[in-house]
């Protein structure tokens, strides 16, 4: 996998993991995910994440349960007032980050594997 080099002001150049940049594009979006609990049962949870930043290929979100690698998840995006985009990602990583008030949230970095089908919401 081909990365991006960048620039750190203390260290020098350095070669990141990711493959394009991020913009910053902080915003909460709906998500939904689906996990097998047994043979015949399933489990459905739907929610809000708050998203960090996104490129064409990935995002940063922050959400309030553990996901697990390679999960899938399916981002709601807001574009605009009416128009919300339907992305499902697949979780590469997760890290615990201790928050105060809401004890641990958890920092997911994703892989976008379908994207992009616009939808209106009214």
């Amino acid at each position: 996998m081909t990365g991006i080099l960048q620039q750190d002001k203390a260290k020098g150049p350095f070669l990141s993991r990711r493959r394009e940049a991020r913009c910053n594009e902080q915003k909460v979006c709906g998500y939904g995910l689906c996990e097998s609990t047994g043979e015949e049962s399933l489990s459905i949870e739907q929610g809000e994440v708050y998203c960090l930043n996104r490129s064409e290929h990935g995002a940063l979100i922050l959400i309030g349960n553990r996901v697990r690698t390679r999960q899938l998840i399916e981002l709601h995006v807001a574009e605009t007032r009416w128009e919300h985009s339907l992305n499902l990602y697949e979780v590469q990583w997760t890290k615990a980050v201790p928050v105060e008030s809401h004890g641990h949230l958890f920092l997911a970095g994703c892989r976008l594997v379908l994207g992009a089908s616009r939808y209106w919401s009214f």
